[in-house]
């Protein structure tokens, strides 16, 4: 396996009690007061069901990780793939213009072979005795992500952990027993809906293009911030991929918490269109995959 990078402890921040937070706490989770070192991780893991099991069998196949240290505003990347020879299928849930669900795309990769994109076909079954030792290879993968996590909150710091659509990311900590005991899981998708009273989620692809996210040969950028990017993760950063997909829920919340106004308005914008026919968007669209893989 690769990507993975040794962690330094930071300094320990807050304990909060509870496993998510209140809507009007949001601002103080993803950004502490300025005189705090605090520490935050962006994180999005993505999942495969084995192929041929019914979706009885999901392992992590991926992830991506964004540590955030607010008090120098200083970034780190990390990033792991479970490089297993089995394979899985990737779910993409299709949404329109407006960030609601229309479909589902589906297609086969095997991160061992390092091959993607294989057609997908619902009939097929694995075969013989093909799914405990599916389960076999999924149970090592969830304690590759045990490692994982266990690199990115060390003993004695507990930073919050920011998600977007935070499901599949509780149940995979679930099923690797990694104890979120002393830290703050956020969902920012659920936060950015409370926040702006929307009846529908939106797609981090919709909220993506709403900051204007871009991503080049050496940074990572939204309408107000930019970072650099090491050499070794710019392949990394594409939608729907683990780390692309973590870069750009830190942006977003980089300008959900500092640029709250302009966001807002971009979004009620967006709403308003979406909402002004019962149908859906104003003008209608054609589906495209969006984040979210199997399960999500």
């Amino acid at each position: 396996m690769a990507y993975v990078l040794p962690d330094k402890p930071l300094p320990e921040t807050e304990h909060p009690g509870n496993l998510f937070v209140a809507a009007g706490e949001i601002l103080f989770v993803v950004q502490p007061a300025a005189d705090e070192a605090g520490r935050r991780v962006y994180l999005d893991i993505e999942f495969g069901y084995v192929y041929g099991t019914c979706r009885e069998v999901m392992m992590p196949i991926e992830i991506g990780a964004v540590v955030h240290r607010s008090g120098e505003d200083s970034v780190r990347y990390v990033g792991e793939q479970f490089r297993y020879d089995i394979d899985v299928e990737i779910w993409k849930k299709v949404t329109d213009e407006c960030g609601k669900t229309v479909g589902v795309a589906t297609t086969v990769a095997n991160m061992g072979r390092g091959e993607y994109g294989m057609p997908y076909d619902h009939s097929y079954r694995i075969p013989g005795d093909g799914v405990p030792a599916a389960k076999t290879t999924a149970k090592k993968a969830f304690a590759d992500l045990r490692l994982f996590m266990d690199s990115i909150v060390s003993s004695g710091d507990a930073p919050a952990i920011v998600v977007f659509a935070a499901d599949m990311e509780k149940r995979a900590f679930r099923a690797a027993d990694f104890s979120l005991d002393g830290c703050v899981l956020v969902d920012l998708q659920r936060e950015i809906r409370r926040r702006f009273q929307m009846k529908q989620v939106l797609s981090l692809d919709r909220l993506a293009r709403l900051i204007d996210f871009s991503a080049d040969d050496s940074t990572v950028a939204s309408t107000h911030f930019r970072y650099p990017v090491p050499r070794e993760y710019r392949h990394l950063l594409a939608a729907h991929r683990g780390m692309g997909d973590a870069v750009r829920t830190f942006l977003l919340a980089r300008e959900f918490q500092e640029n709250l106004p302009h966001l807002e308005e971009r979004i009620r914008t967006l709403t308003e269109t979406c909402e002004s026919e019962e149908g859906g968007c104003r003008n209608g669209s054609a589906g495209n995959a969006t984040d979210g893989t199997a399960g999500t």
